[in-house]
């Protein structure tokens, strides 16, 4: 499968619902009489109604032209509709007798390859996102109040013509060659995951804007407090309280861990995050409520695989499973690697590489050990009775915290620590993660809740 074509894969499949259930949804009749091939034995007329559909698509794309994730996923679809129409000169009956089960084989594949291209295009289908223009997005945002940022895109405070709050990632602009195309993929990568999915702790896709080289994703509510690694790390902790308050740390966390959850278990198929960072936790301005962000790495999973290879070039330095390092392949425990590290950080108030400019190169440079290094050892001698988390929590919260007060801590710095464990397979599953989490809350703040 062509890299475009599976980086669409990673997410198109997202919320639950099958592509025939999507396309019926968006379409009315017409769509699930053309799928209502799904339950037949017949693999060649499946095939024939998948090229009808394909053909659809393709006219419904072409008529927009001028809209670059038409543009970019025209290609893909024609090289799908080409190699369906080959299938089917093929699958004569005496081609099935002699070459039966490479035949089966083939369908199979371009029926994933099909299911693909119908959920990446659900975007363009439907009518459920706007298309801003660079002059709106500039006038929402003026690009000058920054709510967070990373290597790969800044996150402006936004307000838009109907007085609606947002948040507007924009990616950063690599020019021409492979870091452009990175970015593209990037961007309609996060552009179909947030049109299909929904969840109180995942940003909701208002619409996006790409003119030239911008590549602008807009969302919904604004998340106008900024990112947990700002209130950890940066220039929000003086009134931060996030900074101040253990029980806001660890709402966060659950937060967070709900929407992992979210796409491990009930997106069908699963999704891997692939970049759970205290970057990409983002913060409502309001509430305080967390929202998960940056699905530019996501990665989806067919039912029965446990892992996806995946280039390990563009994690994000300090949350890599060493596992996937070590293999080149990526699990949902992978996302729960991350997650530990991001539970170290509100644990320490340490990020999770130290850097610093270095003269010399002209670059940012990493100083000392990474986060894991320096804390899971004593935690871990924690566990075994040595008494030395203190040595490693952030006081900002409490200076002299009390027996009753580090219980909770303790529990969360256990939780952390089976996150970390080397194996993928000796990982909690998230779902243990939010159980253990939910549990240090409610030592935390008897009676509190968090929805």
């Amino acid at each position: 499968m062509p890299t475009a074509l599976a980086n669409a894969a990673n997410v198109a499949q997202v919320t639950g619902i099958n592509a025939a259930g999507v396309i019926a949804t968006v379409r009315g009749a017409p769509w699930k009489a053309w799928r209502a091939h799904e339950n037949t034995k017949d693999d060649g007329e499946k095939l024939k109604r998948d090229v009808d559909m394909l053909e659809y698509v393709q006219r419904r794309l072409q008529e927009q032209e001028h809209n670059p994730l038409a543009t970019w996923l025209l290609p893909r679809l024609e090289e799908t509709l080409k190699e369906a129409r080959d299938l089917m000169k093929r699958s004569s009956r005496m081609d099935r007798f002699i070459n039966g089960s490479r035949l089966a084989e083939r369908f199979r594949d371009v029926e994933t390859k099909v299911n693909i291209i119908y959920l990446s295009s659900f975007p363009l289908l439907s009518c459920g996102t706007e298309e801003f223009t660079l002059a709106e997005v500039m006038a929402a945002t003026n690009f000058t109040v920054v709510l967070s940022a990373s290597d790969s895109a800044t996150v402006y405070r936004g307000t838009l013509r109907d007085g609606r709050e947002v948040a507007v990632k924009r990616l950063n602009n690599t020019g021409a060659g492979p870091g452009r195309a990175a970015v593209q993929d990037a961007f309609f990568t996060e552009v179909a995951i947030l049109s299909l999915i929904h969840h109180d702790h995942i940003a909701r896709l208002v619409g996006t804007c790409a003119y030239g080289d911008e590549r602008i994703v807009v969302t919904h509510p604004c998340t106008g407090n900024g990112s947990l690694y700002d209130h950890l790390h940066g220039r929000r902790t003086r009134t931060s309280r996030v900074t101040a308050s253990w029980e806001a740390r660890v709402q966060v966390l659950l937060g967070a861990a709900r929407a992992v959850e979210h796409l491990h278990c009930h997106a069908v198929p699963h999704i891997i995050h692939a970049n759970v960072t205290s970057s990409a936790i983002l913060l409502e301005g309001a509430t305080w409520a967390p929202r998960l962000s940056d699905f530019g790495r996501a990665v989806w999973l067919e039912a029965g695989v446990e892992s996806q290879a995946v280039d390990l070039a563009a994690a994000a330095e300090g949350y890599a499973d060493p596992e996937h390092r070590s293999t080149g392949r990526l699990k949902p425990a992978s996302d729960v690697y991350s997650l530990g590290v991001v539970m170290l950080e509100v644990l320490t108030g340490k990020p999770p590489v130290e850097r610093v400019w270095d003269e010399g190169s002209g670059a940012m440079v990493t100083m000392g050990m990474d986060l894991v290094s320096f804390a899971l050892p004593s935690i871990q001698h924690q566990q075994a009775g040595g008494g030395r988390l203190l040595d490693v929590l952030d006081r900002r919260p409490a200076p002299d915290p009390t027996a009753g007060q580090l219980q909770p801590l303790q529990m969360l710095a256990n939780t952390a620590a089976r996150c970390l464990r080397q194996c993928g397979d000796d990982r909690p599953p998230i779902r243990d993660v939010v159980a253990d989490l939910e549990k240090a809350l409610s030592l935390i703040c008897p009676g509190g809740h968090l929805s």
